[in-house]
């Protein structure tokens, strides 16, 4: 006869065994990058439909494809479908400051993680295989090559991003950093390049610093961005803000607080 005693036990056992294969199975099945692509999608309020057809549009562009050769033109279709279409006037360019423009750009700006395509993409890697259906995530291997999926999509969304901009356009830049304006980074590269001078009047930097005693305002780089956006006609002009002041947003919960906050974006 086997003891109670000896019941628990085994059941314990059971259940420990179970646990341990269970977990790494779970671990090892993440959701499927279409999955994560549609939810996304889904929390825009965008109907199922519409949500497929982006996926259908993104997918062709490299899936089948060898990375290196997809180029930001094959997600030509895909912005031409699928255009920006929020307020032209409230947008608000960024470099290296994707923990602060979260934070500032919510309710009253639209960064590009404010827009449809923007968000689902956000945070996420991929890239094709030729002849394969597939749709590989591995970071190491989908950025490898110069050309490749991942970085060809975000030129081409910066570009689009940039000529939908109008009017008097914020760019929140790192102010604690060698180059606030990179001129390797997408903003040099892929958006101030492509501002319509016949819609942009003026380009408002909000330079974020911890502490007073960099350049700041006249950094070389800053000095750079200015010439250069003259000889587009279009204005120019720097403030700088404290990053904690900017950090405090994150506090404000209604749309009218945040928007309060945002009064440090002003010029």
């Amino acid at each position: 006869m086997v003891s109670r005693k000896v019941l628990s036990i085994d059941s314990a056992i059971t259940f420990v065994v179970v646990v341990l294969v269970l977990v790494p199975s779970v671990l090892l099945n993440p959701p499927k990058f279409k999955d994560t692509f549609k939810e996304k999608c889904s929390q825009f309020k965008e109907k199922e439909e519409i949500c497929e057809r982006a996926w259908v549009l993104f997918e062709q562009a490299y899936v089948g494809k060898d990375p290196k050769t997809v180029t930001p033109d094959n997600y030509k279709e895909l912005f031409d479908e699928f255009p920006f279409t929020y307020p032209c006037e409230k947008t608000m360019l960024w470099s290296k400051t994707s923990d602060l423009v979260k934070l500032v750009g919510k309710e009253c700006y639209f960064p590009i993680g404010r827009t449809l395509l923007g968000h689902v993409l956000d945070g996420l890697f991929w890239c094709g295989k030729e002849n394969s259906p597939e749709t590989f995530t591995d970071f190491s291997e989908c950025t490898k090559p110069k050309i490749n999926p991942y970085e060809s999509f975000w030129t081409m969304a910066a570009i689009r991003y940039a000529q939908h901009a109008c009017k008097e356009v914020k760019a929140l830049l790192n102010g604690d950093v060698e180059d606030p304006y990179d001129t390797k980074s997408f903003l040099a590269e892929s958006e101030v390049p492509y501002l319509d001078h016949t819609k942009v009047t003026k380009l408002d930097v909000i330079l974020a610093v911890k502490t007073k005693g960099r350049p700041g305002c006249n950094d070389k780089s800053l000095k750079d961005l200015k010439s250069e956006l003259r000889k587009k006609g279009i204005g120019y002009d720097c403030k700088e803000v404290f990053r904690a002041q900017l950090e405090k947003c994150k506090h404000e919960k209604s749309a009218d607080e945040v928007c309060k906050c945002q009064e440090l974006l002003k010029m």
